[in-house]
């Protein structure tokens, strides 16, 4: 890691902090889930370690390291910033909060929703509302919403058209957001989507990968856009930051941060970028312990850049 000091740490939730038995059932084993926790044996080396549960939609459950909260709260009582940035929708999001870390900006639907200071940021929402319309509503993190189908602005006439030609999509709980099952598109294709990607631009859309599933939001939202308004928020540059990511949609974040760790390589487009940038590193082993590898590096790297005593944890602008 170079030497310039670590002030905000932007990271992804889904394969980088919490983790899916889909993922790591390969090289650890899952134990019985007893009052919303759960132990995780690595198969190879024995080590354990105790865990959150956290649920989903649609995704099933998922699960976060104590150990990894433990680590995200020593790095922000060193006066580091800490933001979720993640591509879940609000009512998945919400439900997890609980058992999530503590952090200072919480921004979900790939970049689309922004908390700050416990409170939905309506300011970034409305950047955007010629694209998703009005969202005067959705104050809450999951409020309530017309179907999407009846929503007006050019992310959902995009959405009527789709339908009407059989894509499989999923708008819900998304404010700014919705989500495309190529699989399950019946007659639809890889090449099919990437054909209708040429029309994004146009209508002021943009397109990214989530968990195998393709979400389609404004081009002025996205999780490098999120990030680069936090950064205006805290007077910070990229060159401040460092990022942890795993998957498609945390590509253009890596690009801006420069600086990131990877517990995990989750598609394609990741592993031909890291080719590309010499200052992203993936952490040597899988799953929690890699997301814990990563964390301990960036804390040892706060620490060195600042000896004093840590102070209380800081809270967002």
């Amino acid at each position: 890691m170079d030497d310039t000091a670590i002030k905000v740490v932007f990271s992804d939730i889904d394969g980088t902090l919490v983790h899916y038995p889909k993922d790591f059932e390969r090289y650890a084993e899952l134990g019985e889930v007893v009052n919303g926790r759960a132990s995780i044996r690595y198969s190879e080396t024995g080590e354990t370690r105790e865990c959150r549960v956290l649920e989903s939609l649609t995704g099933g459950k998922a699960y976060i390291s104590e150990r990894t909260i433990a680590l995200v709260d020593e790095i922000r009582a060193e006066g580091v910033q800490f933001v979720l940035i993640t591509g879940a929708r609000s009512s998945t999001y919400d439900n997890r909060r609980p058992n999530l870390p503590k952090v200072d900006f919480e921004v979900f639907e790939n970049g689309g929703r922004c908390i700050r200071n416990g409170e939905i940021d309506m300011q970034w929402t409305r950047r955007y509302e010629n694209v998703i319309g009005d969202p005067s509503m959705a104050t809450t993190v999951t409020p309530q919403l017309q179907d999407a189908a009846e929503r007006v602005g050019p992310l959902w006439d995009l959405y009527r058209r789709l339908s009407k030609e059989g894509w499989a999509l999923d708008a819900r709980d998304y404010v700014t957001n919705f989500r495309v099952d190529v699989t399950k598109s019946t007659g639809k294709t890889t090449e099919d989507f990437e054909r209708l990607k040429d029309d994004l631009k146009a209508l002021n859309l943009a397109t990214s990968f989530n968990l195998g599933k393709a979400d389609i939001y404004p081009s002025k939202s996205g999780k490098a856009n999120a990030a680069s308004y936090v950064l205006r928020l805290l007077e910070l540059t990229p060159e401040d930051s460092i990022s942890m990511f795993d998957d498609d949609n945390d590509l253009e974040l890596g690009a801006l941060t420069g600086r990131a760790f990877l517990p995990g390589v989750t598609h394609p487009s990741v592993a031909a970028a890291l080719r590309e940038n010499p200052r992203w590193e993936v952490m040597p082993i899988e799953g929690f312990l890699g997301t814990e590898a990563a964390l301990e590096r960036i804390l040892r790297a706060v620490k060195s850049a600042n000896p004093l005593p840590a102070q209380k944890v800081l809270t967002a602008v």
